[in-house]
């Protein structure tokens, strides 16, 4: 499959990876759209995003497309087909942080896009609870920013402003992103 990879610092090439096999509770996802974050900015500079890179790695993390195929051992309703978004954080389930439902925090988090291949390229392997299913509604372009739209409306939950309060966020390339959240915020409310 063709992928672009970060192969080094500063260093980005177009290869034909081979495919790998789906392990156990992994989904295959033909990728429709991927996201350039600053996290995959920050990985090509050299620096770290949510954790170090694994170079050489496949960047993107922002990703919608549609289930290719199922691994063995897959439990979820999906079907091949399914028109899909990636929730990129795989938290182990075992360190403390886990146990206490803040997975955020992993000790041990595993990222798409960081320390295992991500959306770069024509597939990607998710585990199974990762994959999101998305509605006929949504188009696969809008889903590729599920990830970053889900950030910003955790920030939104976790400061708690209430309807009648009024927030300034600035960012890099956030301002667009944030209107689209405090809306849906706003909806929720």
């Amino acid at each position: 499959m063709n992928a672009l990879v970060l192969t080094e610092k500063e260093c980005l090439e177009l290869q034909n990876l081979p495919d790998v096999p789906l392990k156990n509770h992994e989904i295959k996802v033909k990728v429709s759209y991927v996201g350039i974050c600053g996290t995959d900015k920050h990985l090509y500079k050299g620096l770290p995003g949510s954790g170090d890179a694994n170079m050489p790695v496949v960047l993107g993390h922002e990703i919608s497309g549609v289930v290719a195929d199922l691994g063995p051992e897959v439990h979820s309703a999906l079907k091949i087909g399914d028109r899909v978004a990636i929730d990129p954080n795989i938290p182990c389930g075992f360190c403390h942080y886990c146990h206490e439902g803040r997975p955020q925090l992993c000790e041990h988090n595993q990222a798409v896009g960081v320390t295992r291949h991500g959306g770069m390229a024509e597939f990607v392997n998710v585990p199974e609870t990762n994959v999101y299913q998305i509605p006929d509604s949504l188009s696969l372009k809008a889903a590729a920013m599920v990830e970053p739209v889900s950030c910003a409306v955790h920030g939104l939950d976790e400061l708690e402003i209430k309807s009648h309060q009024t927030a300034l966020v600035i960012g890099d390339a956030t301002a667009l992103l944030v209107r689209f959240s405090l809306r849906c915020w706003q909806q929720k409310v």
